[in-house]
């Protein structure tokens, strides 16, 4: 049985939802078997989806048994505690620990000062309860706590709480309230009202007190012991903050010693020569073979604990090895091997094998074991939440990355190359031969692409060309299957890169069809609409629509025209705001093919791929130059963009639809939330008037504070909208 030092987040989830006494709800859903699947890795490849499916019910739940601000807070910090784990089982190699040692230095360095910090925040977020009580018994505390609200004795509470006096009085000594199940708030009503004369309390204030009973049933679960060992953290990170980067130090030096055994002096230089047979300049496989031979005799003379911790490796690169000789199901085979061996427990070498695993996987195009391994990359943390659907186009992107990694083999999905030269003698002109045959898919680039003679004369011609084209039977609405590339979108595209628009006119006033204006195109997923809001053509943006264009389909990373529209608007607008760079460059935008060619193809890798972009860029003034250059062509002047946000709310777009910038955000921003931000006045005007609710909150606001459009105008400094705000809200007062 593999022993492993800290919880799998699916494991840990099943067991929190049980000690919360939630467990019973998730069966009435019809999610108990999902949970278990979750907590069993039971169906490979849809972990993650399985997770955000009880993580959104669990949430939906809470959020109507103990209100929005209970079941956001335990959200996100279910969300911190779930990031935690993962970033130390990325970042330590506990194979070494996988005893009593490694338990007790997770439980005494990790769990215990997360517990420990996480009732401070509860604390500190919803003050009122009696931490001196709480430790030895969570529901006794909460006793105390709607005993002083509702005015009356504790023993008057203890009697309402349940029935048998037997069991209060358990509670009451700090033994898991087993019999206390969701929903408490009915508990929480039945104690306030058996007695309380008619008097009705406000809804606040009965969130107030579930939250509390929800937390309680869950701590007081955890032992006595545990609970001793919290509260004497709790009071130590007074003076001594812990830190996971410190803890993750302290086990890694542990976890050093506790592996220097004899086998690691023979391994290492051992397996230096094997990535050394693998370099392209030294490549000798045959010498590879021999020193995995003798990798594995070494691994065998070890007791099964240490065998653990190295027969991964000889997997990977066994694996790899039979990749390049192109032994497909032999390299399956290894890898997954690989994979599963090393998978929470290997720390730092999980990145590479499961990398190049998943790469390997989908450059042969075996789905089945791509999506297994391209769920795990988002369970490791390696691939940012909320997970993206492993589609063609995705398949497509990290293709890049296999015939990097596996040069010179060719990925199973079509991809262009690098880089295309097309030269010519003469000028472009379509042949006879192309006429006759203007939506004959040619490949070009030894395969790897194909276009039509009339997407070749949209690339490369004239505008007489394509008009000759169309005449031939050039069909404006085909595409390619594998791309999702058409006229259209090279008309736009070509526009859009060249300023050259007239043959994107020329196609916009043709009878192109709904799925034509609506195709994601590329790995990018460009639709003609992104494109068009991207050049700033707001007479393109409203024919499009006319066309049948969805205003609310995503746009890049945006949820919708009108978001995007807004985003690139505030980039135009405050030209020197670093938000949208900084977001880039941390790796928190979405990974492209431009990564991916580069070897980027997990989140995870992209910091570092564009730091190197970035030192690129400040290598010379040259380069900053042109860097400068690129940025002015497509950031386009202010005003064009305001007629495309514009043209989209006479188009009927969405003024407040809703999206976070984060997932894990509790922040929740609409377009005209977001024009307070931007501070265009004439825009905030203009989203109002279309239906923008200027009333509509970021999160659950307060008596104190209400953070409304008004807020975010103050809050940024925009004072001709909180004029505009305090003036509208001044006449309709006094209307």
């Amino acid at each position: 049985m593999t022993i492993y030092v800290f919880p799998q987040v699916g494991q840990l989830l099943r067991a929190l939802i049980t000690s919360a006494g939630y467990r019973r709800r998730i069966t009435d859903l019809g999610l108990d078997k999902d949970l278990d699947d979750l907590a069993t890795d039971f169906r490979p490849g849809s972990s993650c989806d399985l997770m955000v499916k009880i993580e959104d019910a669990v949430q939906r739940d809470m959020a109507v048994d103990c209100g929005v601000q209970w079941a956001q807070f335990f959200r996100l910090t279910w969300h911190k505690t779930r990031c935690a784990i993962q970033q130390s089982v990325q970042a330590v190699d506990t194979g070494p620990l996988a005893d009593e040692s490694g338990g007790a230095a997770v439980r005494h360095g990790f769990e215990v000062p997360m517990l420990s910090g996480l009732v401070k925040l509860v604390a500190h977020e919803h003050p009122g309860i009696d931490i001196d009580s709480w430790w030895s018994s969570p529901v006794a505390a909460w006793v105390k706590l709607i005993a002083n609200f509702a005015k009356l004795t504790e023993s008057e509470i203890v009697s309402r709480l349940h029935e048998t006096p037997r069991t209060t009085e358990r509670w009451m000594a700090g033994e898991p309230t087993r019999e206390l199940q969701w929903p408490f708030r009915k508990t929480v009503l039945k104690v306030l009202h058996d007695n309380s004369g008619g008097k009705q309390h406000s809804p606040q204030d009965v969130d107030q007190l579930t939250g509390w009973l929800t937390f309680a049933v869950a701590f007081q679960s955890l032992t006595i012991e545990t609970r001793k060992l919290i509260r004497q953290d709790f009071e130590l990170r007074r003076q001594h903050p812990w830190s996971l980067q410190e803890f993750l130090t302290k086990l890694t030096h542990q976890s050093l010693i506790a592996g220097a055994q004899p086998v690691r002096e023979l391994a290492i230089p051992l397996l230096t020569r094997i990535e050394r047979h693998f370099s392209v300049e030294l490549r000798n496989l045959d010498a590879a073979q021999r020193d995995l031979n003798s990798f594995q005799r070494l691994i065998e003379q070890e007791p099964p604990h240490w065998r653990r911790s190295y027969q991964h490796i000889h997997d990977w690169f066994a694996g790899r090895l039979a990749a390049i000789k192109g032994r497909k199901a032999d390299a399956l085979a290894l890898y997954e091997k690989a994979v599963e061996g090393v998978w929470w427990f290997g720390g730092p070498n999980q990145l590479p094998m499961l990398n190049e695993a998943l790469l390997h996987a989908v450059g042969v195009g075996d789905s089945v074991a791509a999506q297994h391994y391209w769920d795990k990359t988002f369970m490791l943390g390696l691939n940012r939440w909320p997970k993206r659907p492993l589609d063609e186009q995705e398949r497509r992107r990290l293709a890049f990355a296999f015939e990097r990694q596996f040069s010179p083999q060719k990925a199973k999905d079509r991809v262009p190359p690098p880089v295309e030269f097309i030269l010519r003698e003469t000028p472009f002109e379509l042949s006879r031969e192309q006429l006759k045959s203007p939506n004959r898919k040619v490949k070009h680039a030894e395969g790897r692409t194909r276009r039509t003679p009339l997407m070749d004369a949209i690339r490369e011609g004239s505008l007489s060309d394509v008009k000759r084209a169309i005449a031939a039977g050039g069909d404006p609405n085909d595409f390619i299957k594998e791309s999702g590339e058409g006229a259209l979108t090279y008309a736009m595209r070509r526009a859009c890169d060249r300023g050259d628009p007239v043959i994107m006119d020329y196609l916009l006033q043709l009878d192109l069809s709904k799925e034509t204006v609506n195709r994601q195109a590329s790995t990018s997923r460009e639709t003609p609409l992104k494109i068009a809001i991207e050049m700033a053509d707001a007479e393109a943006v409203e024919r499009l629509i006319a066309l049948g264009a969805d205003v609310e389909q995503p746009s890049d990373y945006s949820v919708s025209a009108l978001c995007y529209a807004m985003l690139l608007l505030h980039g135009s607008i405050h030209r020197t705001d670093p938000t949208q760079e900084t977001a880039y460059l941390a790796g928190k935008t979405r990974a492209d093919v431009h990564d991916a060619k580069d070897g980027a193809a997990l989140d995870i890798q992209l910091v570092a791929r564009r730091q190197v972009q970035a030192a690129l860029r400040e290598a010379s003034p040259r380069n900053r130059a042109i860097f400068d250059a690129v940025m002015e062509h497509y950031i386009r002047p202010a005003e064009p963009r305001r007629k495309v946000v514009l043209a989209l709310l006479k188009c009927g777009a969405d003024a407040n639809r809703r999206y976070k910038v984060e997932p894990h955000h509790l922040a929740e921003w609409t377009p005209t939330l977001f024009a307070a931000q931007i501070g265009d006045i004439e825009i905030f005007k203009s989203l109002v008037e279309h239906g923008g609710d200027a009333d509509m909150v970021l999160m659950q606001s307060s008596a104190l504070e209400r953070y409304d459009a008004l807020w975010v105008a103050v809050d940024h400094g925009r004072h001709a909208i909180v004029d505009f705000l305090v003036k509208r809200a001044s006449s309709s007062y006094s209307g």
